[in-house]
Protein backbone atom coordinates (compact mmCIF):
# COMPACT_ATOMS: atom_id res chain seq x y z
CA UNK A 1 0.00 0.00 0.00
CA UNK A 2 1.69 3.24 -0.77
CA UNK A 3 2.04 6.18 1.76
CA UNK A 4 0.93 9.65 1.30
CA UNK A 5 1.81 12.71 3.50
CA UNK A 6 -0.30 15.78 3.72
CA UNK A 7 0.91 18.74 4.73
CA UNK A 8 -0.92 21.96 5.66
CA UNK A 9 -1.57 24.10 8.38
CA UNK A 10 -5.45 24.53 7.72
CA UNK A 11 -7.07 21.72 9.95
CA UNK A 12 -10.10 21.79 7.70
CA UNK A 13 -8.29 20.88 4.65
CA UNK A 14 -5.67 18.34 6.63
CA UNK A 15 -8.78 16.45 7.49
CA UNK A 16 -10.90 16.45 3.94
CA UNK A 17 -7.72 15.15 2.20
CA UNK A 18 -7.27 12.85 4.58
CA UNK A 19 -10.81 11.49 4.08
CA UNK A 20 -10.30 11.02 0.76
CA UNK A 21 -6.98 9.09 0.62
CA UNK A 22 -7.79 7.21 3.30
CA UNK A 23 -9.43 3.97 2.19
CA UNK A 24 -6.84 3.79 -0.86
CA UNK A 25 -3.28 4.54 0.65
CA UNK A 26 -1.48 4.89 4.14
CA UNK A 27 -1.94 8.24 5.12
CA UNK A 28 0.33 10.57 7.40
CA UNK A 29 -0.54 14.56 8.36
CA UNK A 30 1.59 17.09 9.44
CA UNK A 31 0.36 20.37 9.94
CA UNK A 32 4.21 22.35 9.78
CA UNK A 33 6.47 21.92 7.48
CA UNK A 34 9.24 21.15 10.14
CA UNK A 35 6.61 18.17 11.58
CA UNK A 36 6.84 16.98 7.42
CA UNK A 37 10.46 16.39 7.57
CA UNK A 38 10.69 14.71 10.71
CA UNK A 39 8.35 12.54 9.49
CA UNK A 40 10.09 11.98 6.33
CA UNK A 41 13.66 11.11 8.51
CA UNK A 42 10.89 8.15 10.34
CA UNK A 43 8.66 7.07 7.14
CA UNK A 44 9.05 5.68 4.09
CA UNK A 45 6.69 7.87 1.96
CA UNK A 46 6.02 8.18 -1.31
CA UNK A 47 4.24 11.06 -1.87
CA UNK A 48 3.66 13.93 -0.58
CA UNK A 49 0.81 16.78 -0.77
CA UNK A 50 2.40 19.94 0.34
CA UNK A 51 0.89 23.24 0.87
CA UNK A 52 2.71 26.57 -0.55
CA UNK A 53 1.54 28.53 2.24
CA UNK A 54 2.80 27.46 5.67
CA UNK A 55 3.33 28.98 9.33
CA UNK A 56 7.52 28.22 10.14
CA UNK A 57 8.87 27.05 6.66
CA UNK A 58 7.91 28.36 3.17
CA UNK A 59 6.74 25.30 1.24
CA UNK A 60 8.75 25.88 -1.69
CA UNK A 61 11.60 25.63 0.58
CA UNK A 62 10.18 22.33 2.30
CA UNK A 63 10.09 21.54 -1.18
CA UNK A 64 13.68 22.26 -2.01
CA UNK A 65 14.66 19.99 1.56
CA UNK A 66 12.71 17.18 0.70
CA UNK A 67 14.03 16.76 -3.21
CA UNK A 68 17.56 17.00 -1.47
CA UNK A 69 17.32 14.57 0.88
CA UNK A 70 14.94 12.01 -0.52
CA UNK A 71 14.99 12.66 -4.47
CA UNK A 72 12.51 10.07 -5.50
CA UNK A 73 9.83 11.02 -3.19
CA UNK A 74 6.98 12.57 -5.26
CA UNK A 75 5.76 15.95 -3.99
CA UNK A 76 2.34 17.64 -5.23
CA UNK A 77 1.89 21.31 -4.43
CA UNK A 78 -1.25 22.64 -3.14
CA UNK A 79 -2.03 26.43 -3.90
CA UNK A 80 -4.38 28.86 -2.48
CA UNK A 81 -4.10 30.64 -6.17
CA UNK A 82 -3.05 30.09 -9.44
CA UNK A 83 0.44 32.10 -9.30
CA UNK A 84 2.44 30.69 -12.84
CA UNK A 85 5.40 32.15 -11.10
CA UNK A 86 5.13 30.12 -7.67
CA UNK A 87 3.93 26.87 -9.87
CA UNK A 88 7.41 27.64 -12.62
CA UNK A 89 9.41 27.75 -9.47
CA UNK A 90 7.80 24.64 -7.74
CA UNK A 91 8.35 22.64 -10.72
CA UNK A 92 12.23 23.50 -11.05
CA UNK A 93 12.35 22.58 -7.95
CA UNK A 94 11.20 19.14 -8.81
CA UNK A 95 7.27 19.01 -8.01
CA UNK A 96 5.31 16.63 -9.83
CA UNK A 97 2.42 18.32 -10.11
CA UNK A 98 0.12 21.11 -8.31
CA UNK A 99 -3.56 21.57 -7.35
CA UNK A 100 -5.32 25.24 -6.79
CA UNK A 101 -7.40 25.85 -3.73
CA UNK A 102 -11.15 24.49 -3.52
CA UNK A 103 -9.89 21.71 -5.20
CA UNK A 104 -12.11 19.16 -7.20
CA UNK A 105 -12.29 15.77 -5.39
CA UNK A 106 -12.12 13.43 -8.74
CA UNK A 107 -8.80 15.94 -10.45
CA UNK A 108 -6.89 15.32 -7.07
CA UNK A 109 -7.36 11.58 -6.79
CA UNK A 110 -6.71 11.10 -10.41
CA UNK A 111 -2.83 13.22 -9.75
CA UNK A 112 -2.41 11.30 -6.88
CA UNK A 113 -2.97 8.14 -8.87
CA UNK A 114 -0.76 8.98 -12.10
CA UNK A 115 1.57 10.43 -9.84
CA UNK A 116 2.30 7.58 -7.72
CA UNK A 117 2.23 4.86 -10.64
CA UNK A 118 4.96 7.30 -12.32
CA UNK A 119 7.05 7.30 -9.16
CA UNK A 120 6.99 3.43 -9.05
CA UNK A 121 8.18 3.30 -12.59
CA UNK A 122 11.01 5.53 -11.60
CA UNK A 123 11.91 3.41 -8.83
CA UNK A 124 11.75 0.70 -10.89
CA UNK A 125 13.74 1.64 -13.66
CA UNK A 126 16.43 2.71 -10.89
CA UNK A 127 16.53 -0.84 -9.04
CA UNK A 128 16.38 -2.46 -13.04
CA UNK A 129 19.79 -0.29 -13.74
CA UNK A 130 21.40 -0.95 -10.30
CA UNK A 131 20.42 -5.42 -10.83
CA UNK A 132 21.61 -5.10 -14.80
CA UNK A 133 25.04 -3.86 -13.78
CA UNK A 134 25.65 -6.61 -11.32
CA UNK A 135 27.31 -10.02 -12.92
CA UNK A 136 25.10 -12.83 -12.14
CA UNK A 137 25.43 -16.14 -12.40
CA UNK A 138 24.59 -16.62 -16.17
CA UNK A 139 21.40 -14.90 -18.46
CA UNK A 140 18.89 -18.07 -18.88
CA UNK A 141 17.75 -21.30 -17.96
CA UNK A 142 19.93 -23.53 -20.27
CA UNK A 143 19.12 -27.68 -20.85
CA UNK A 144 17.23 -30.17 -22.67
CA UNK A 145 17.31 -33.07 -20.39
CA UNK A 146 14.67 -34.50 -18.91
CA UNK A 147 15.22 -33.08 -15.40
CA UNK A 148 15.39 -29.63 -16.45
CA UNK A 149 12.09 -29.92 -18.60
CA UNK A 150 10.24 -30.91 -15.33
CA UNK A 151 11.99 -27.74 -13.36
CA UNK A 152 10.87 -25.85 -16.45
CA UNK A 153 7.45 -27.22 -16.25
CA UNK A 154 7.27 -26.45 -12.64
CA UNK A 155 8.46 -22.93 -12.96
CA UNK A 156 5.72 -22.17 -15.49
CA UNK A 157 2.78 -24.31 -13.81
CA UNK A 158 3.69 -22.19 -9.96
CA UNK A 159 4.46 -18.69 -11.84
CA UNK A 160 1.20 -17.07 -11.91
CA UNK A 161 0.31 -17.73 -7.97
CA UNK A 162 1.53 -16.35 -5.09
CA UNK A 163 2.67 -19.53 -3.28
CA UNK A 164 5.73 -19.38 -1.46
CA UNK A 165 8.79 -21.56 -3.20
CA UNK A 166 11.55 -23.17 -1.81
CA UNK A 167 14.54 -23.79 -4.37
CA UNK A 168 16.83 -26.53 -3.24
CA UNK A 169 20.16 -27.52 -5.03
CA UNK A 170 24.22 -27.21 -4.58
CA UNK A 171 25.93 -24.20 -5.07
CA UNK A 172 26.39 -22.87 -8.59
CA UNK A 173 23.19 -25.36 -9.76
CA UNK A 174 21.47 -21.73 -10.37
CA UNK A 175 18.75 -21.33 -7.60
CA UNK A 176 18.76 -17.46 -8.09
CA UNK A 177 18.30 -17.97 -11.60
CA UNK A 178 15.01 -20.14 -10.99
CA UNK A 179 13.52 -17.64 -9.08
CA UNK A 180 14.01 -15.19 -11.38
CA UNK A 181 12.23 -16.96 -14.31
CA UNK A 182 9.42 -17.65 -11.50
CA UNK A 183 9.13 -13.97 -11.16
CA UNK A 184 8.98 -13.20 -15.17
CA UNK A 185 6.60 -15.32 -16.19
CA UNK A 186 4.52 -14.06 -12.98
CA UNK A 187 1.73 -11.77 -13.11
CA UNK A 188 4.36 -9.59 -10.77
CA UNK A 189 6.96 -9.37 -13.55
CA UNK A 190 6.38 -5.66 -13.60
CA UNK A 191 6.97 -5.29 -10.50
CA UNK A 192 10.00 -5.53 -8.26
CA UNK A 193 12.32 -8.52 -7.96
CA UNK A 194 14.60 -7.84 -4.93
CA UNK A 195 17.18 -10.36 -3.88
CA UNK A 196 19.04 -10.68 -0.80
CA UNK A 197 22.01 -13.02 -0.02
CA UNK A 198 21.46 -13.90 3.92
CA UNK A 199 24.92 -15.68 4.50
CA UNK A 200 26.95 -12.76 3.32
CA UNK A 201 25.11 -10.53 6.77
CA UNK A 202 25.23 -10.65 10.29
CA UNK A 203 22.10 -10.93 12.18
CA UNK A 204 21.78 -7.40 12.59
CA UNK A 205 22.49 -5.72 9.77
CA UNK A 206 20.40 -8.67 8.03
CA UNK A 207 17.48 -7.64 9.96
CA UNK A 208 17.90 -4.29 8.86
CA UNK A 209 17.97 -5.34 5.41
CA UNK A 210 15.03 -7.05 5.82
CA UNK A 211 12.91 -4.78 7.57
CA UNK A 212 14.26 -1.51 7.92
CA UNK A 213 14.73 0.55 10.52
CA UNK A 214 14.29 4.12 11.78
CA UNK A 215 16.40 6.78 12.37
CA UNK A 216 18.40 6.41 16.04
CA UNK A 217 17.46 2.81 15.96
CA UNK A 218 20.91 2.05 16.30
CA UNK A 219 24.20 3.67 16.01
CA UNK A 220 25.07 3.91 13.02
CA UNK A 221 21.53 4.46 12.04
CA UNK A 222 21.85 8.03 10.91
CA UNK A 223 18.37 7.91 8.82
CA UNK A 224 15.20 6.38 7.89
CA UNK A 225 15.99 3.56 5.67
CA UNK A 226 13.24 0.87 4.00
CA UNK A 227 13.82 -2.76 4.17
CA UNK A 228 13.89 -4.98 1.45
CA UNK A 229 10.61 -5.84 2.04
CA UNK A 230 9.38 -2.72 1.71
CA UNK A 231 11.06 -1.96 -1.55
CA UNK A 232 9.33 -5.67 -2.66
CA UNK A 233 5.73 -4.30 -2.00
CA UNK A 234 3.76 -5.86 -4.65
CA UNK A 235 6.87 -7.71 -5.91
CA UNK A 236 9.08 -11.09 -5.18
CA UNK A 237 11.44 -11.03 -2.75
CA UNK A 238 14.34 -14.08 -3.36
CA UNK A 239 15.95 -15.24 0.24
CA UNK A 240 19.81 -16.79 -0.98
CA UNK A 241 20.74 -19.36 1.64
CA UNK A 242 17.78 -18.72 3.53
CA UNK A 243 19.28 -21.74 6.55
CA UNK A 244 22.04 -19.17 7.71
CA UNK A 245 19.26 -16.61 9.55
CA UNK A 246 19.25 -16.60 12.57
CA UNK A 247 16.56 -17.88 15.35
CA UNK A 248 15.31 -14.16 15.62
CA UNK A 249 15.37 -13.33 11.93
CA UNK A 250 13.36 -16.70 11.08
CA UNK A 251 11.07 -15.53 13.98
CA UNK A 252 10.23 -12.43 11.88
CA UNK A 253 10.10 -13.68 8.69
CA UNK A 254 7.56 -16.26 9.62
CA UNK A 255 5.12 -13.41 10.64
CA UNK A 256 5.30 -11.54 7.48
CA UNK A 257 4.41 -14.89 5.74
CA UNK A 258 1.84 -15.52 8.16
CA UNK A 259 0.38 -11.57 8.84
CA UNK A 260 1.84 -9.57 5.81
CA UNK A 261 3.23 -7.27 7.82
CA UNK A 262 6.42 -6.50 10.32
CA UNK A 263 7.78 -3.42 12.13
CA UNK A 264 10.81 -1.77 11.34
CA UNK A 265 14.07 -1.87 13.64
CA UNK A 266 12.98 0.67 16.06
CA UNK A 267 9.68 0.48 15.11
CA UNK A 268 6.25 0.11 16.62
CA UNK A 269 4.04 0.58 13.45
CA UNK A 270 3.23 -2.49 11.86
CA UNK A 271 3.55 -2.05 7.78
CA UNK A 272 1.26 -4.14 5.47
CA UNK A 273 3.15 -5.28 2.28
CA UNK A 274 1.74 -7.49 -0.76
CA UNK A 275 5.00 -9.75 -1.11
CA UNK A 276 5.89 -13.38 -2.74
CA UNK A 277 8.32 -15.00 -0.79
CA UNK A 278 10.76 -17.45 -2.82
CA UNK A 279 13.45 -18.82 -0.84
CA UNK A 280 16.31 -21.41 -1.43
CA UNK A 281 19.14 -23.43 0.36
CA UNK A 282 21.78 -25.37 -0.70
CA UNK A 283 21.61 -27.57 3.25
CA UNK A 284 19.05 -30.30 4.16
CA UNK A 285 16.50 -28.12 6.00
CA UNK A 286 14.77 -31.11 7.50
CA UNK A 287 18.62 -31.96 9.38
CA UNK A 288 19.05 -28.40 10.26
CA UNK A 289 15.45 -28.97 12.01
CA UNK A 290 16.30 -31.55 13.93
CA UNK A 291 20.02 -29.94 15.26
CA UNK A 292 17.36 -27.17 16.30
CA UNK A 293 18.82 -24.71 14.11
CA UNK A 294 15.78 -23.98 12.11
CA UNK A 295 12.42 -23.46 12.67
CA UNK A 296 9.84 -26.45 12.06
CA UNK A 297 7.10 -24.09 11.48
CA UNK A 298 9.27 -21.37 8.77
CA UNK A 299 10.10 -24.64 7.43
CA UNK A 300 6.53 -25.92 6.37
CA UNK A 301 5.61 -22.39 5.63
CA UNK A 302 8.14 -21.36 2.99
CA UNK A 303 8.01 -25.19 1.52
CA UNK A 304 4.55 -24.89 -0.16
CA UNK A 305 5.90 -25.69 -3.43
CA UNK A 306 8.91 -27.02 -3.77
CA UNK A 307 11.88 -26.85 -6.47
CA UNK A 308 14.68 -29.57 -6.95
CA UNK A 309 17.55 -28.63 -8.93
CA UNK A 310 19.64 -31.19 -9.86
CA UNK A 311 23.45 -31.34 -10.30
CA UNK A 312 26.07 -30.99 -13.10
CA UNK A 313 26.82 -34.53 -13.03
CA UNK A 314 22.86 -35.38 -12.95
CA UNK A 315 22.73 -34.41 -16.53
CA UNK A 316 25.64 -34.23 -18.33
CA UNK A 317 23.58 -34.52 -21.41
CA UNK A 318 23.11 -30.54 -20.96
CA UNK A 319 26.74 -29.83 -21.09
CA UNK A 320 27.28 -29.37 -24.24
CA UNK A 321 24.49 -27.14 -25.02
CA UNK A 322 25.71 -25.38 -21.53
CA UNK A 323 29.28 -25.00 -22.83
CA UNK A 324 27.80 -23.95 -26.50
CA UNK A 325 26.14 -21.31 -25.01
CA UNK A 326 28.80 -19.78 -22.68
CA UNK A 327 31.13 -19.82 -25.27
CA UNK A 328 29.08 -17.97 -27.59
CA UNK A 329 28.35 -15.88 -25.05
CA UNK A 330 32.05 -14.54 -23.76
CA UNK A 331 33.10 -14.97 -27.78
CA UNK A 332 30.85 -11.96 -28.28
CA UNK A 333 31.97 -10.41 -24.75
CA UNK A 334 35.48 -10.45 -25.07
CA UNK A 335 35.78 -10.34 -28.90
CA UNK A 336 36.99 -13.65 -29.43
CA UNK A 337 38.28 -14.88 -32.67
CA UNK A 338 38.03 -18.93 -31.56
CA UNK A 339 35.74 -20.80 -34.01
CA UNK A 340 34.22 -23.33 -31.60
CA UNK A 341 34.92 -26.35 -28.92
CA UNK A 342 37.20 -28.92 -30.03
CA UNK A 343 35.52 -32.23 -30.22
CA UNK A 344 38.29 -33.46 -28.49
CA UNK A 345 37.59 -30.51 -25.33
CA UNK A 346 33.92 -31.30 -25.60
CA UNK A 347 34.17 -34.65 -24.84
CA UNK A 348 36.25 -33.56 -21.75
CA UNK A 349 33.72 -31.51 -20.78
CA UNK A 350 31.07 -33.84 -20.75
CA UNK A 351 32.58 -36.34 -18.44
CA UNK A 352 33.80 -34.27 -16.67
CA UNK A 353 32.30 -34.36 -12.69
CA UNK A 354 32.09 -30.67 -12.11
CA UNK A 355 31.77 -30.39 -8.11
CA UNK A 356 31.30 -26.51 -8.69
CA UNK A 357 28.14 -27.13 -11.21
CA UNK A 358 27.64 -24.59 -13.83
CA UNK A 359 28.95 -21.46 -12.18
CA UNK A 360 32.11 -23.67 -12.27
CA UNK A 361 31.43 -24.73 -16.28
CA UNK A 362 30.90 -21.02 -17.11
CA UNK A 363 33.96 -19.83 -15.64
CA UNK A 364 35.90 -22.39 -17.21
CA UNK A 365 34.80 -21.33 -20.54
CA UNK A 366 35.47 -17.81 -19.84
CA UNK A 367 38.75 -18.03 -18.52
CA UNK A 368 39.56 -20.97 -22.00
CA UNK A 369 38.59 -17.61 -24.17
CA UNK A 370 40.44 -14.90 -22.24
CA UNK A 371 43.91 -17.02 -21.99
CA UNK A 372 43.36 -18.03 -25.66
CA UNK A 373 41.05 -15.93 -27.46
CA UNK A 374 43.44 -15.27 -30.63
CA UNK A 375 43.65 -19.50 -31.07
CA UNK A 376 41.19 -21.39 -34.08
CA UNK A 377 39.48 -24.10 -31.59
CA UNK A 378 39.34 -24.43 -28.03
CA UNK A 379 41.48 -27.28 -27.55
CA UNK A 380 42.05 -29.48 -24.52
CA UNK A 381 45.43 -28.04 -23.62
CA UNK A 382 43.06 -25.23 -22.92
CA UNK A 383 41.06 -26.24 -20.09
CA UNK A 384 42.29 -26.61 -16.44
CA UNK A 385 44.31 -29.94 -15.85
CA UNK A 386 41.86 -31.17 -13.12
CA UNK A 387 39.90 -31.46 -16.12
CA UNK A 388 42.15 -32.47 -19.20
CA UNK A 389 44.94 -34.36 -16.81
CA UNK A 390 47.82 -36.09 -19.21
CA UNK A 391 45.31 -36.38 -22.06
CA UNK A 392 47.67 -35.21 -25.13
CA UNK A 393 50.78 -36.58 -23.71
CA UNK A 394 48.52 -40.27 -23.66
CA UNK A 395 47.06 -39.36 -27.33
CA UNK A 396 50.83 -38.20 -28.69
CA UNK A 397 51.85 -41.76 -27.42
CA UNK A 398 49.15 -43.81 -28.63
CA UNK A 399 49.76 -42.16 -32.06
CA UNK A 400 53.50 -43.27 -32.71
CA UNK A 401 52.74 -46.64 -31.52
CA UNK A 402 49.69 -47.50 -32.95
CA UNK A 403 50.48 -45.67 -36.74
CA UNK A 404 47.36 -43.47 -37.06
CA UNK A 405 46.65 -41.23 -39.88
CA UNK A 406 45.67 -38.27 -38.02
CA UNK A 407 45.47 -37.05 -34.25
CA UNK A 408 41.54 -37.41 -34.44
CA UNK A 409 41.79 -41.64 -35.15
CA UNK A 410 45.14 -41.64 -32.80
CA UNK A 411 42.24 -40.52 -29.70
CA UNK A 412 39.81 -42.83 -31.17
CA UNK A 413 41.83 -45.84 -31.54
CA UNK A 414 43.87 -45.42 -28.55
CA UNK A 415 40.98 -45.09 -25.88
CA UNK A 416 38.87 -47.90 -27.77
CA UNK A 417 41.89 -50.18 -27.46
CA UNK A 418 42.08 -49.64 -23.98
CA UNK A 419 38.49 -49.98 -23.18
CA UNK A 420 37.98 -52.99 -24.73
CA UNK A 421 40.94 -54.97 -23.11
CA UNK A 422 39.62 -53.53 -19.85
CA UNK A 423 36.63 -55.23 -20.71
CA UNK A 424 37.68 -58.43 -22.41
CA UNK A 425 39.78 -58.75 -18.75
CA UNK A 426 36.97 -57.78 -16.65
CA UNK A 427 34.45 -59.96 -18.76
CA UNK A 428 32.33 -57.48 -19.61
CA UNK A 429 31.81 -55.95 -16.43
CA UNK A 430 31.53 -52.28 -16.62
CA UNK A 431 32.28 -51.42 -12.78
CA UNK A 432 35.20 -53.72 -12.67
CA UNK A 433 36.43 -52.06 -16.19
CA UNK A 434 35.91 -48.92 -14.74
CA UNK A 435 37.68 -49.60 -11.72
CA UNK A 436 40.57 -51.05 -13.81
CA UNK A 437 40.99 -48.15 -16.11
CA UNK A 438 40.85 -45.92 -12.81
CA UNK A 439 37.31 -44.29 -13.73
CA UNK A 440 34.00 -44.53 -13.44
CA UNK A 441 31.37 -46.21 -14.95
CA UNK A 442 29.19 -43.51 -16.02
CA UNK A 443 32.14 -42.29 -17.61
CA UNK A 444 33.31 -45.41 -19.44
CA UNK A 445 29.76 -46.23 -20.69
CA UNK A 446 29.48 -42.78 -22.32
CA UNK A 447 33.22 -43.86 -24.29
CA UNK A 448 31.82 -46.90 -25.09
CA UNK A 449 28.23 -45.48 -26.64
CA UNK A 450 30.78 -42.74 -28.55
CA UNK A 451 33.10 -45.27 -29.57
CA UNK A 452 30.39 -47.69 -30.61
CA UNK A 453 31.53 -50.87 -28.45
CA UNK A 454 29.25 -53.14 -28.01
CA UNK A 455 28.59 -54.76 -24.34
CA UNK A 456 27.67 -58.32 -25.81
CA UNK A 457 30.89 -58.77 -27.49
CA UNK A 458 32.56 -59.52 -24.09
CA UNK A 459 30.01 -62.17 -22.84
CA UNK A 460 31.92 -64.96 -21.07
CA UNK A 461 32.19 -67.92 -22.73
CA UNK A 462 32.44 -71.30 -21.74
CA UNK A 463 35.50 -72.34 -23.20
CA UNK A 464 38.31 -72.18 -20.67
CA UNK A 465 40.72 -72.45 -23.67
CA UNK A 466 38.82 -69.32 -25.53
CA UNK A 467 38.85 -67.24 -22.41
CA UNK A 468 42.89 -68.09 -22.03
CA UNK A 469 43.54 -66.88 -25.54
CA UNK A 470 41.39 -63.96 -24.68
CA UNK A 471 43.64 -62.86 -21.87
CA UNK A 472 46.80 -62.95 -24.40
CA UNK A 473 45.12 -60.52 -26.90
CA UNK A 474 43.82 -57.98 -24.08
CA UNK A 475 46.71 -57.90 -21.47
CA UNK A 476 46.67 -54.70 -19.27
CA UNK A 477 49.46 -56.21 -17.64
Amino acid sequence: MSTILIVDDEISALEALRMIFKEDYQVFTAETGQQALDLLDNEFIDLVILDITMPDINGLEVLRIIKEKAPDVAVVMVTATKNIKTVVEAVKLGASDYVVKPFDVEEIKVIVQKTLKETRLSRELAYLRQEISKNYKFDQLVGTSTIMRNVFQTVLRVAPFKSTILVTGESGTGKELVARSIHQHSTRAKNPFIAVHCPNLPETILESELFGHHKGSFTNAVEMKPGKFELAHTGTLFLDEISEMSPRVQAKILRVLEEQEFERVGGTRPIKVDVRLIAATNKDLKMAISQGEFREDLYYRINVVPVSLPSLKEREEDVPLLAEYFFQKFKQELNSKVKGISPEALDLLTVYEWPGNVRELKNVIERALCLHGEDDFMLPSHLPTEISGSYEQEVAAAALSLGSTSFQEAVADFEKSLIMAALAKSQGSQVKAAEILGTTRRVLKYRMDKLDIKQEVFTPVESPHHQRDKREIFDLK
